[in-house]
This record gives C-alpha cells, structure tokens and sequence, in this order.
C-alpha cells in the first residue's frame, strides 16, 4: 500500500506518528486534516494518507455535500479515520486504519468525531485556508462543542523538506515537464497557433508518464508580458520575431513540476535579446543564491540586483519562485520579506521574471534541490538560452 506511488507505507505512517507527536506537544487531542482535488490542493491529505481526492471541488447540492473533499481524522491516542467523497478511492493505496465513504461529508466528518470521542476536544486544524464555510459550520451544527484550532505548523514543515523518495519523483517529474516543453517547443514557428503548441506539448508531457498536465501557458508576441493568462493558449497565429513564453505545470505519481521556459519565434530582435539574457541571468544568480542556510528573501534579492545591473530597475519582481511538492506552490515563497531560511532537501522552483506589459516578457525558471552544501542540485534538464 503506497508502494506504486514510490513512497513506501513506512514512511506514510512515520508522517503521521511525527504529526501525533506535534499535536500531543501543542496540547491537542488530535488533528483534522482537509485537502482538496488531486489537481489543485491534496497537499496535507495526500502527504498524511496517500488519498488525493479525485473530483473536482463542486458546490453542495442537497444531501451531495463536500464534494472534491476529503478529511483524516488523526487523534493523538487512537486510531485515524479517512472521510472520502465516493466509493472510488485507491483502496490499495491510501494508509488509513478507517475509511468512511459519504455524499455528506461535513456530517460524516461530525459522526467520525462523535465515534471516536472527539466531539468536545480542541483539534488542531490542517487546512483551514481551503476548508469551505459551510463545510465548517456544517460540522459545528452537529458538534458544538467542538474546539478546532487552526495550525499549520502541524504538517507544513514536515512538508517543506523533501525526503529521499520524494525528491526522487520531483526529479522525473520535471524531465516530464522537459519533455512537453521540448514538443511544444518543436512546434514553434511562424504561421502555427498558440493552441497547436500548447497541444504538442501537453500530449508529449502526458505520453512521457505524467498524472496530468493541468495547463501549459503559450503567450506570444505582446502577450509574453503577461505572466498569467487565462485561457492558457489562444488562436493567435504566431509571427516571426515573436518572444514565446511556455509554462507546464502538471505532476507525476502526486509530485508537481513547474518550469517555464522562453524562446523567439525565429531570430529575436537586439531588444529582445537584451530582455532574454537579462532574465537568464537573474535566474542563475537566484539559483545560485538558493543553498542551505540563506533567506528566502536573499535569492530574491540575488536576481533583483542581477535585473538592476542589467539596466531593468524598473521592472523587478516582487516574486521570484516557491517550493514544490505535492501541491505546484508550497513554502517558502521567494520573495521581499520572507525570512525562512532554506534547508537540504527543500525543492524549489526559481523564476524571477521579467515583464514589460504591451512589449514582451522573458522567464527562465529552474527546479533545484537545496543541498547540504555548495551549489543547489539542479533537476530541469532542458536548455535555457533557447534563443
């Protein structure tokens, strides 16, 4: 059980005896965890159980209630229970010692506690920043009593730091993401729409072995200033001299990758050029600055100051990346301000963009592995000046 996704039962339950042992110390009596669609926010559910929920995240109709939702119960002193929204779960693969199937989930979530002797304890809550409204008034309607505090710190740091088999999959997850890059990549040329692009890249990226790939962003010409976009390509016919950004984002066996790369439909122009090496840069000196020890704000800082040398002041980044894992946008942020500082083992994705709207944009985004020393281990494995 666990085994097919590459990390062993073992390590599932020693995730969830460390995060007994935190709850105990922060004086809870258990912890409830709540995660979301496998695509979007599995996150603490899927790092605890091994259960990414697998439908979408859908309004409640009727008895239908929570839908794309799944919830662990994990008491401090007694066995843990898995709330699923169908019958479809992967049975041979989650790690629960009880799973309880419901359309309702916010009342079998309250009857879980109720069996277990938890309905007046103080829990500690694990996504509360996806927990719907309802869903949370629905259970204290049946529980009133109930004491739920929300803390992240229960799983967040555990999650921050990858472990050996993890790194393992967000390795082949991001030359999964050099595949579909490569094939998009190969389609570009003049006369060809953003769509046919995007097509060439997301099958080559599926064929290659992802789970999914949950869009690749094609933005040309002007559109390349624009750093996100919805849809994620148009009909827009691609000319010659054309800045081509290319964003996949997608995962393999549960682990994400993220990598965004930026070409010339043809020859860039010396203007455009300038805007692609500079953008280059900044990222290898953010990379660079990506070891053990050091802040989440000094690699921002690191490409800031490699934009501003490079005559770009007036366009720097208030992001420049973010971890990776389970979820495409994890801990820590790299950004002004955020002073945690980076460990061995944390996966991170590097990408100090360089946007000037109504003109072109360039990006070069790197996944690195924080080592214990030296230079981060480097996983993308496509080239980077792809002018």
């Amino acid at each position: 059980m666990g085994k097919e996704l590459g990390i062993s039962r073992d390590e599932f339950l020693a995730r969830q005896a460390r995060t007994r042992e935190l709850a105990a110390a922060a004086g809870y009596a258990g912890v409830v965890v709540i995660g979301r669609s496998f695509y979007d926010r599995p996150g603490a559910l899927a790092y605890l159980t091994c259960h990414f929920p697998p439908f979408p995240a859908t309004e409640s109709d009727g008895p239908i209630r929570g839908l794309g939702h799944g919830v662990f119960v994990l008491p401090v002193e007694a066995p843990a229970t898995l709330v699923v929204d169908g019958g479809y779960y992967r049975d041979d693969l989650i790690v629960a010692d009880d799973v309880r199937v419901a359309s309702d989930l916010p009342a079998e979530t309250a009857a879980v506690l109720r069996d277990l002797r938890l309905s007046s304890a103080q829990l500690g809550l694990v996504g509360e920043d996806i927990l719907p409204l309802a869903f949370f008034g629905e259970v204290l309607d049946e529980v009133p009593s109930l004491d739920l505090i929300p803390d992240e710190r229960l799983v967040a740091g555990q999650r921050r730091v990858k472990s050996p088999a993890e790194q393992v999959l967000l390795r082949r997850a991001a030359e999964i993401a050099g595949v579909g890059l490569g094939a998009a990549l190969d389609a570009i040329r003049p006369g060809v729409i953003e769509r046919q692009v995007c097509a060439a890249g997301t099958a080559a990226a599926l064929t290659a072995g992802a789970d999914f790939v949950r869009y690749l962003r094609v933005h040309s010409g002007p559109w390349s200033a624009w750093p996100s976009r919805w849809p994620q390509a148009t009909d827009r016919v691609l000319e010659a001299g054309d800045i081509v950004t290319l964003d996949i984002i997608g995962a393999y066996q549960g682990y994400g990758f993220d990598v965004l790369r930026t070409t010339v439909c043809g020859k860039p122009s010396p203007e455009a050029r300038e805007l692609l090496e500079a953008a280059l840069l900044a990222t290898e000196r953010a990379v660079d600055a990506a070891r053990a020890g050091a802040t989440a704000e000094s690699v921002h800082r690191a490409s800031c100051e490699a934009l501003s040398n490079a005559g770009f002041a007036d366009h720097l980044p208030g992001f420049v990346g973010h971890g990776i894992g389970l979820e495409t946008v994890e801990g820590p942020q790299l950004r002004r301000g955020v002073a945690i500082r980076l460990e061995p083992g944390m996966v991170l994705c590097v990408e100090p963009g360089l946007f000037i709207r109504d003109w072109g944009g360039a990006c070069v985004e790197q996944e690195v592995i924080v080592t214990r020393s030296g230079s981060p281990e480097l996983i993308t494995t496509l080239d980077t000046r792809l002018w």
